[in-house]
């Protein structure tokens, strides 16, 4: 979702830290060790995320060409999951322990046994399932150190900016008024005054001015 295609409803970032010489010639095996690895049904692993190219989530052998475009890097943060729907799993698990009583002669299972099914049966269904498969274009103006990130949720942008720090050697820092004014180059003077503001809001309690 994001530059190519969909809402144009973004979050900005700031690049802090010195850009090596060679950008792309630094940093691309990392982004490739970063790409998206897909699901595995038998893991006991039920999301994952990585690298893929923005123009499509299901490339992730990526290369120079498809993440370097002039003074731009693109970059989509894909994000696999398993979705197993509960009233599936439910009934699933009733059959199957209902087999496992029936065959031993029991009553009931206890605590571990139950436990150990579930993860049996929950990987036997995802055997039979796709994963899903969420996009998140990131965009980076390397000259200007914005980048843009097409998703609001907090939780994303924890992912992102754990992979981009991994892949860059460089920190990715939430855009804030904070982070404006530092960058905008105030002089002394606006800084003392930065420095004494405090938080003011606009509304009062219930919801009035």
């Amino acid at each position: 979702m994001g530059a190519l295609r969909g809402t144009l409803t973004y979050s900005r970032f700031f690049v802090l830290g010195d850009l090596p010489a060679d950008l792309a010639g630094s940093s691309m095996k990392r982004i490739r060790a970063s790409a998206q690895q897909p699901l595995n049904p038998d893991e006991d692993v039920s999301e994952r995320h990585g690298w893929c190219a923005i123009e499509d989530p299901m490339i992730t052998e990526l290369d120079h060409d498809s993440v370097f475009f002039n003074e731009y890097v693109c970059l989509g943060l894909r994000i696999d999951r398993w979705v197993v729907p509960k009233p599936m799993l439910n009934a699933h698990l009733r059959d199957a322990e209902q087999a496992i009583l029936e065959k031993k002669g029991m009553e009931k299972l206890g605590r571990k046994a139950k436990a150990d099914l579930k993860l049996f049966v929950l990987k036997k269904l995802r055997r039979q399932l796709m994963p899903s498969v969420k996009s998140v274009d990131f965009v980076w103006n390397v000259q200007t150190g914005v980048a843009r990130f097409f998703s609001q949720s907090e939780r994303i942008h924890l992912l992102v900016q754990e992979l981009f720090e991994k892949s860059f050697r460089l920190k990715l820092v939430p855009e804030s008024p904070g982070t404006l004014a530092e960058r905008s180059g105030l002089d002394a003077r606006q800084s003392k005054v930065w420095e004494q503001l405090e938080p003011f809001t606009l509304a009062r309690e219930g919801g009035r001015p």
